[in-house]
């Protein structure tokens, strides 16, 4: 059991560590409020979101348009499920954000 935890704590610390290779694109973190059971990657508007527990990362070389970070927020919730926590180029959403966020329409 304290060896699958720790693969997933050293997965989550590899994925949310990820160099800065894609410093002119977008970068985006996100915490579940319900872990996934096994890593998964999904495309949110053409963001790629790798999970690995309730750890997600969004990583894309390009800047994802010009949506509003609640949008955002609403956009990887309504793809990957209820948050904890968001944040988006190095801003991060307060705990009464992300509950609006969770809250909002799909």
């Amino acid at each position: 059991m304290q060896t699958k935890v720790l693969s997933a704590a050293v997965m989550a610390i590899a994925l949310l560590s990820a160099n800065g290779a894609c410093a002119e694109g977008y970068r985006a973190q996100a915490k579940l409020l319900t872990p996934v059971a096994v890593p998964t990657t999904t495309m949110v508007s053409n963001v790629e979101w790798k999970c690995y527990g309730d750890a997600c990362l969004g990583v894309s070389k390009y800047a994802p348009g010009l949506d509003s970070f609640m949008k955002q927020c609403r956009k990887v919730r309504a793809a990957l499920g209820p948050l904890a926590a968001f944040s988006s180029r190095g801003i991060a959403m307060s705990d009464l954000d992300v509950a609006n966020c969770n809250a909002g329409p799909r």
